[in-house]
């Protein structure tokens, strides 16, 4: 029985990874083909094609769901079209069991999606976007043109550019009253994160009461703030982009500042769900093998799988951003399309007979 755990694992994990390539090297070709019309002196066709390659690991983390689907399809019913599963079936295997094996290879695919997600493409995706921004707007600035805004406690801090990984440079700190007055304005020429807590250096202050201001000058000041690169760098990525450990660290900062989380907190179980969507498609996939369609051709059950994958993302993704707008429990929101594949993959699979 281990032969034929490692045997179906092995179908599936090979089957899907070749959908995914094909799946990939599509969008990559789509992505390169819309990148010409930006091409310029400085952002010439070989920048274009490495800003491709940068963002092959984001095109493969997200069309994943739908590779997992068509990849068992693939090789599932490559070996039903051969009489191999009828084989096993014969010799007493059940399909739960059968199955159970074929699972085994989505653990596999899940924990890849994870490292894929987690640590690859939040580098790839800053990388790509920052140095497309270099070279097509001769922006020099990761953080932009105007640098980042964040509320900081009772402060409001823009952050104008990082030079490396612990200075910033050109620091606007507004401090305001309860009653939203502003009660002070300072100005420094660097910020170091090298120490705890950060200096501030070159600093130069107004405070403002009612009986007037007063202007300071210091050479360095210690910053009490809950900034840190870390945390300056997530302001200037898109939130899709970042790892679920990336958006649990800006949770916890717009928590601690009383701003508006629910966007984040339901990407952060958006992040969680995944995986469990990718076991869910293959189990979605059993049913096309040994159910009503297992006498159907590869491509009829290719057809079917691929409008299944892409109605599953499309409803995720609609849904994501309607229970933002509508405000619905994150939770609810993350995993409710999820649910509803369970549901149907179960109830598809109990009807096999």
């Amino acid at each position: 029985m281990r032969r034929i755990d490692v045997y179906l694992a092995k179908t599936v994990i090979v089957n899907v990874l070749l959908v995914l390539l094909v799946l990939t090297a599509l969008a990559g070709v789509i992505t390169f083909v819309s990148e010409i019309k930006s091409l310029s002196p400085t952002y010439t066709i070989v920048e274009a094609a490495r800003y491709t390659l940068y963002k092959i690991p984001g095109g493969m983390y997200d069309m994943f769901t739908v590779a997992v689907l068509l990849g068992a399809l693939l090789g599932l019913g490559e070996l039903a079209s051969h009489n191999e599963l009828t084989v096993m079936r014969v010799a007493g295997i059940s399909v739960a069991r059968l199955g159970l094996s074929a699972m085994l290879g989505g653990l596999i695919l899940a924990v890849f999606c994870l490292v894929l997600g987690e640590l690859v493409v939040p580098g790839t995706e800053q990388r790509a976007e920052d140095r497309r921004a270099e070279l097509v707007n001769a922006r020099t600035n990761a953080l932009g043109a105007g640098g980042i805004w964040a509320k900081d406690g009772d402060s409001f801090v823009n952050v104008r550019s990082m030079t490396n990984r612990d200075i910033a440079r050109g620091i606007y700190i507004y401090q305001v009253n309860p009653q939203r007055q502003l009660t002070s304005a300072t100005f420094a020429n660097t910020a170091g994160f090298d120490k705890a807590p950060p200096e501030l250096h070159g600093v130069r202050g107004t405070e403002m009461s009612v009986d007037g201001s007063t202007v300071t000058h210091k050479r360095m000041m210690e910053w009490r703030t809950s900034l840190n690169p870390t945390l300056i760098g997530l302001f200037a990525v898109d939130s899709t982009a970042l790892s679920a450990a990336g958006i649990y660290d800006y949770i916890g900062y717009l928590k601690a500042n009383r701003l508006d989380d629910q966007r984040y907190v339901a990407e952060f179980w958006g992040h969680l769900a995944k995986p469990v969507a990718l076991l869910l498609m293959l189990i979605l996939s059993l049913p096309f093998v040994f159910g009503p369609l297992r006498s159907s051709s590869t491509g009829q059950r290719l057809l079917v799988g691929m409008l299944i994958g892409i109605a599953f993302y499309v409803f995720n993704s609609m849904f994501m951003q309607s229970g933002v707008v509508f405000g619905i429990d994150p939770f609810v929101t993350a995993w409710l399309p999820t649910f509803l594949l369970g549901a149907i993959s179960i109830l598809a699979v109990r009807r096999i007979k």
